[in-house]
């Protein structure tokens, strides 16, 4: 595959708990397009709280008959399948990743990420770095913030244009890309 082939991922939670995912998205880019993309509700078996439900809008009823994490990890690493992840504040979605992965008993495999939000801060010149800051600065239409699979969307089309700085992902990789391995983060 494609060495500058990468996953853009996102989270959404239902309350402060790193392991009560409501919501995954992911997309696969090759070649400098979004070939696919990966969306799900997750049934966290958990509570909502008001909080996060004001930042995403996913209600506890719309996750009732959606799958557990434990059934969909699986398909998320059929999907990543050994490519490197991106996630805009890396630092939390990577956080809910390995715990989530923790706690349904599994241990974290080896997988390389890097955080397009650092990547924005260390690249271009910006007031702020959030995603909805990097669309602008890019000038690209963003609606739907927080909703999984269009912060992936975002963060996949801000990566592609933040590795335009650089040689190739790889270069960016050596110098930015970390491990998520069987510990903490």
């Amino acid at each position: 595959m494609n060495s500058d082939a990468f996953i853009a991922l996102d989270f959404e939670t239902a309350n402060g708990k790193r392991t009560s995912v409501c919501s995954v998205g992911m997309v696969k880019v090759v070649n400098h397009q979004i070939i696919e993309s990966f969306h799900t509700l997750v049934n966290p078996n958990d509570y909502f709280s008001q909080q996060n439900i004001a930042v995403h809008g996913i209600q506890p009823h719309e996750v009732q008959g959606a799958p557990t994490f434990k059934t969909v990890y699986p398909f998320m690493m059929q999907f990543i399948d050994n490519l490197p992840v991106v996630a805009h504040n890396a630092a939390f979605d990577m956080g809910v990743l390995h715990e989530s992965i923790k706690a349904i008993g599994d241990k974290t495999p080896n997988m390389t990420y890097f955080c397009s939000l650092q990547l924005s801060r260390r690249t271009v010149s910006n007031h702020r770095y959030g995603l909805n800051y990097m669309m602008q600065y890019y000038n690209l239409d963003f609606h739907g913030h927080h909703d999984a699979l269009n912060d992936a969307k975002a963060c996949a089309m801000i990566t592609f244009r933040l590795l335009k700085h650089y040689d190739n992902l790889n270069s960016v990789l050596k110098i930015y890309g970390k491990d998520l391995k069987d510990k903490d983060i």
